[in-house]
């Protein structure tokens, strides 16, 4: 499904289903001229029906889907937040600031650089549960216990940043793991196909032209209802309108780019290489 991510290459696939219905179409009207006495009556009750409870799976997968892509997309931001966040009150403990600040920025560029890749094959990255728990440790280095209440204040609040950090994650993790059971996605496409069918049947005193048309309007819909669920149950895939680490890659290049970055040790990965 993750190839359907480009809308050029959706509009081909479209127009080559189109065309396919419609000469399809055409070709059992013209080869069997018995099936146009068959009574649609009984199909047209068939199709109501049908038409109806399909259009209720659709909808609640499309809604169900939609829900986690929005988590998604949240969670990225208040990820990107928490991090930067934590990075300019770290700053306000000088003895610890380099390693707090060393393990955020760690932490940012392994997310961008691993764990995007690894979320699209449903997965998380170990190499930043390595640097989560690198952070938490930088954490308990503190240079002297806080004193004054705004110093306490901005250590709790510190602490809290880095929680923020994590719930994000696992928000944006639980939302890569949202797909679609196999039987609603046999439910989707075997409905959908005999959605179609019943349309062809119930339109059989049209023209074989107008019928045709019909056909391919319900079919090309249809296709792009569950183009529209595919793309829904891939967030983090390639593609336009997808969840991007964009927000996560900026609040990391302020962070090298600030006053601070020349205190900043080397990530253990580049130490590493």
């Amino acid at each position: 499904m993750e190839a359907m991510s480009h809308p050029l290459l959706n509009i081909a696939v479209l127009f080559v289903l189109g065309a396919l219905v419609f000469g399809l179409s055409l070709f059992v009207r013209r080869r069997w001229t018995r099936i146009e006495g068959v009574n649609t009556e009984p199909w047209s009750a068939t199709l109501s029906y049908v038409a109806t409870a399909y259009g209720v799976l659709v909808g609640f997968s499309i809604l169900l889907l939609f829900g986690k892509f929005a988590d998604a997309r949240h969670a990225v931001g208040d990820e990107a937040t928490a991090i930067g966040t934590a990075f300019e009150e770290a700053a306000l403990f000088p003895d610890s600031a380099p390693g707090i600040q060393t393990a955020l920025v760690c932490y940012a560029e392994s997310v961008v650089d691993v764990e995007w890749t690894a979320m699209r094959a449903d997965g998380s990255a170990p190499e930043v549960d390595s640097a989560f728990a690198d952070l938490v440790q930088a954490l308990g280095h503190n240079d002297h216990p806080a004193t004054g209440a705004l110093h306490a204040a901005t250590a709790t609040n510190l602490a809290s940043q880095v929680g923020a950090i994590s719930t994000a994650r696992e928000t944006r993790l639980v939302a890569a793991e949202a797909e679609l059971p196999t039987m609603l996605w046999i439910l989707l496409i075997g409905g959908g196909m005999f959605v179609v069918v019943l349309i062809f049947v119930v339109t059989m005193g049209a023209r074989p032209a107008t019928q045709a048309g019909l056909v391919v309007t319900a079919a090309v819909f249809t296709v792009m209802m569950l183009l529209l669920v595919a793309a829904l149950s891939t967030p983090f895939a390639d593609g336009p309108g997808r969840v991007t680490p964009r927000l996560i890659a900026e609040t990391t290049a302020t962070m090298r780019a600030s006053p601070n970055a020349a205190a900043l040790g080397a990530c253990p990965s580049t130490a590493q290489g």
